[in-house]
């Protein structure tokens, strides 16, 4: 009986043959083979086995091993000769190279644009030297519907990790000063912003200190550290402001502080912006006795982890301590979120991270794919439909012995040598382009040769040369050497169906970004012409600080007085700026289990007339100049909706210290904070001696009278003090300016996608109506219309154009509805938009194709029919 076949060791064989000359290996390989099955019958398989991997490395020698180096120098060699032919090539067919460089630098300058943009997004807050361990702790309210997350905490968590919670390094509290605050040194005033944070912030963040210990600056209540730009404006220089006092009003309080530390200026890549920080110790003086209370969630929290701690265990352990040391607490929470995620994931639904700036950094990434697709379609396109004028190269190619690889490869050559000139193209785009495209993103961009840089150019540029030539590779080494030579390709309907899907493609992603765009304008116009419940128009803002904190009230009088101001209030809030709520208001028949959250105002006399709110039901408060109506308040509706209320009027609240408040009026609901938020349930104080913020509304043809006037006002109270002001108006644009900025962003790269998309097709419809020149001339030999003519080029590039509009108005659409959905106040989506959209395309569409088509049917027929 004949043994059964055994195979000789894979590895060592695989390596002989990787080596060995192709020419010889098969005889080689032939006789290890009959030398190895002898040895295993004879001595065995172990035997066997060492045996054969000595003969494979004896066989390691000169004249067996295969020549690398002659290997290496044809392959340059070949790489050369198909370079030589794509610059012929180019030279050969100049239009339709201009077609493509045109297009595709203008694709890659786009993608370049998007890259620097999104590279600069994904930045924010990576400079951290600790940023994988660093979390921001965030409340959680566990409500009926939703789970609702803050990015606040209480003030009493700090010492709480640090003294009771194993797993964490540091921890710190921290809560930024609203406004510019005044710092004085002698006669200097100069206004800044301002953090108060604990003593271990300094180590957790890498904002580093020029001068002083990052260990115990701000330890102190009297200690301060300034930014370098602001130590330069306070003292000069940075040395000469160590060890220096300045006064600093914090509240009512003037504060005698000593300079113990010189920071940086803050990166523009960062969240915290601030100019100097203080002990947090001040924040347990404002809030008093509520800075040590578990319901206190107005400040920002953070801590450092241990390597191998569970974020989620230190989340649940908060938790614990919350439902403990706070009553009625049993629908709150807490989580952590890894800091540095949070710029670009800002976005909670239902208690999870759901988007934010994220979303705009993956569409623009999206919008770059597509751009860029669309200029290498076109290259592909205009690549397989020149295949004609080149089908007898390639036949004689394959007849003489080319294989399909080595043809592959010179297409290859010519895409990617077509993509790097165009990269040359795009980086001067780019650089020209860069400036105005900084004003519009509101960016500090600038081109820099780093490694990140460099490599994503390359890899971008060489994926859209390999991508641009794939089909053309494929498509012109597929044919067999007999169809190239009797160029017979016109039966191939297949090829020609696959252009005219990557046309309808190209154009259906134009469309859909141009749905795209015109829904968002559309959307950022409508909410910028809304009624926000209040008249907004010729209402200057400004802070109460200084001196003016002492005498609010004379303050107040001399801004009423002025002639060019109709009416002035004062207010505890920013309007257009978002503040903790509180949820400890209680009313009669309120659900135990509920825990509703209200905005709580403070306000001076006739601060609902001076923004013109309109009431409901009810009464302002008095008149009478700084009277204390201590136990009254008005509410919005939406307040009355949370409270559940049927006649709210002199209804008594419960506040959270346990004074009572009587109802007297209802206000029509406004917008808070954001339009882009429900209407929020809001409480308003009549407290003028709290409140930090002066409104006035001047008289419209006095406005910039007004404004000095004011200014002469505020100087006699805060002299040689910088008098910063807004027009509520003005700041509202403001708030939506990155909006407007993406808006803008979207709409240049969807003309140019539609630019794009239309280069190639002109490309394509000027190559058509070249190879049916004969056949344009017989048909006007016969009597055949310049008109008749032009639908006959017309016709099937319109049905293409009708195609992709069939493929990307209905997802546009829903699209676009869904997005608008997200907005608790959005515009209506109107069928005018899509069919102006629809009849755009087409009309582009047509017009390029007539255009390029009309100098063929000018010709004369007689110079159409001789052509060769």
């Amino acid at each position: 009986m004949e043994s059964p076949y055994t195979p000789p060791p894979r590895f060592w064989m695989r390596l002989f043959l990787w080596y060995c000359r192709p020419e010889i290996a098969e005889d080689i390989e032939g006789d290890l083979h009959e030398r190895y099955q002898l040895r295993l019958q004879r001595q065995g398989r172990a035997k066997a086995h060492r045996r054969f991997i000595m003969e494979v490395l004896f066989l390691f020698r000169p004249g067996i091993v295969r020549p690398l180096i002659n290997t290496r120098s044809n392959s340059i060699a070949m790489f050369q000769f198909n370079l030589k032919i794509a610059f012929r090539n180019i030279r050969r067919y100049q239009r339709t190279f201009l077609i493509n460089l045109i297009g595709l630098s203008t694709g890659l300058a786009c993608t370049l644009l998007i890259f620097l943009w999104v590279q600069d997004e994904r930045a924010v807050d990576q400079f951290h030297e600790h940023k994988d361990q660093l979390y921001q702790v965030h409340s959680v309210f566990y409500g009926p519907e939703e789970t609702e997350v803050f990015r606040s905490a209480q003030s009493v968590l700090g010492p709480f990790l640090r003294e009771q919670v194993t797993g964490i390094q540091l921890t710190c509290v921290t809560s930024r000063i609203a406004g510019n605050q005044l710092l004085k040194v002698g006669d200097r005033t100069t206004k800044a912003r301002g953090q108060l944070v604990e003593k271990d912030f300094f180590q957790m963040f890498s904002f580093p200190l020029q001068r002083g210990d990052p260990a115990t600056v701000v330890a102190e209540r009297n200690q301060v550290v300034l930014s370098e730009k602001l130590s330069r404006e306070l003292f000069g220089a940075p040395q000469l402001a160590m060890g220096q006092s300045l006064d600093y009003q914090l509240g009512d309080e003037i504060l005698s502080l000593e300079v113990v530390g010189i920071m940086e200026d803050q990166p523009k890549n960062s969240t915290q912006q601030f100019d100097f920080a203080l002990s947090f110790e001040h924040f347990r003086d404002l809030q008093g006795e509520s800075a040590e209370s578990w319901g206190n969630y107005s400040p920002a929290c953070y801590v450092l982890l241990e390597e191998g701690t569970d974020p989620k265990t230190i989340g649940d352990i908060i938790t614990q301590a919350v439902h403990e040391n706070e009553a009625n607490s049993e629908d709150m929470g807490a989580s952590l979120f890894p800091y540095t995620s949070l710029y670009l994931h800002n976005k909670f639904e239902d208690g999870k991270q759901s988007g934010g700036r994220i979303t705009y950094v993956r569409l623009f990434s999206l919008v770059a794919l597509f751009i860029l697709g669309i200029a290498c379609i076109n290259f592909m396109n205009l690549a397989t439909a020149q295949a004609s004028r080149r089908l007898k190269e390639i036949g004689v190619k394959k007849a003489m012995g080319a294989v399909r690889r080595s043809l592959m490869a010179q297409q290859f050559t010519e895409s990617t040598l077509i993509a790097f000139l165009s990269l040359t193209l795009a980086l001067v785009w780019v650089a020209l382009l860069l400036p105005e495209f900084n004003v519009i993103t509101g960016k500090r961009l600038f081109l820099t040769w780093d490694l990140t840089w460099i490599s994503g150019a390359l890899g971008i540029t060489f994926l859209a040369g390999v991508l641009a030539g794939s089909y053309p590779a494929l498509y012109l080494s597929g044919f067999h050497p007999l169809q190239l030579l009797k160029s017979n390709l016109n039966s191939h309907q297949g090829d020609k169906r696959a252009r005219e899907g990557l046309v309808v493609f190209q154009f259906a992603i134009s469309i859909l970004l141009l749905v795209a765009v015109s829904v968002v304008f559309k959307q950022i116009k409508y909410t910028q012409n809304m009624s926000l419940g209040y008249n907004q128009e010729n209402v200057v803002r400004l802070r109460t600080d200084g001196n003016i904190l002492q005498n609010r009230e004379t303050f107040l009088q001399q801004v009423n007085a002025l002639p060019s101001v109709t009416k002035a209030t004062v207010s505890s809030h920013h309007l257009q700026r978002h503040y903790t709520a509180n949820t400890g208001i209680k009313w009669p028949g309120k659900d135990p289990d509920l825990r509703a959250a209200f905005e709580i105002v403070h306000v001076g006399p006739e601060f609902f007339e001076t923004l013109e709110m309109p009431l409901a039901s009810g009464r302002y408060f008095g008149k009478e100049i700084w009277r204390l109506d201590t136990n009254q308040v008005l509410v919005n509706e939406s307040a009355v909706e949370m409270m559940g209320l049927e006649e709210p009027l002199g209804t008594q609240l419960t506040l959270w210290n346990g004074n009572k408040r009587e109802i007297i009026g209802v206000v029509k609901d406004f917008h808070f904070e954001t339009v882009h938020e429900p209407f929020k349930p809001v409480v308003f104080y009549y407290d003028p001696n709290d409140t930090g913020y002066l409104y006035a509304r001047v008289r419209t043809e006095h406005v910039g009278e007004a404004v000095s006037e004011i200014q002469s006002v505020y100087g006699e109270f805060n002299p040689g003090v910088t008098f910063n002001y807004t027009f509520i108006d003005e700041n509202f644009e403001a708030q939506y300016r990155a909006e407007r900025q993406i808006a803008d962003l979207a709409r240049y790269f969807a003309i140019l996608a539609v630019l794009i998309s239309c280069l190639g097709l002109l490309g394509l419809v000027a190559f058509t109506a070249d190879r049916r020149k004969k056949e344009i001339g017989v048909r006007k030999v016969l009597g055949a219309s310049v008109v008749s003519i032009l639908v006959l080029l017309s016709r099937n590039f319109a049905k293409l154009i009708v195609l992709a509009l069939l493929l990307a108005l209905p997802p546009g659409y829903l699209l676009a509805q869904r997005w608008l959905d997200t907005f608790a106040f959005h515009t209506q989506l109107p069928h005018t938009l899509f069919a102006a959209i629809a009849g755009l395309s087409i009309l582009l569409a047509v017009s390029i194709v007539v255009f390029q088509s009309w100098r063929i049917t000018r010709m004369n027929p007689a110079v159409a029919l001789q052509d060769e």
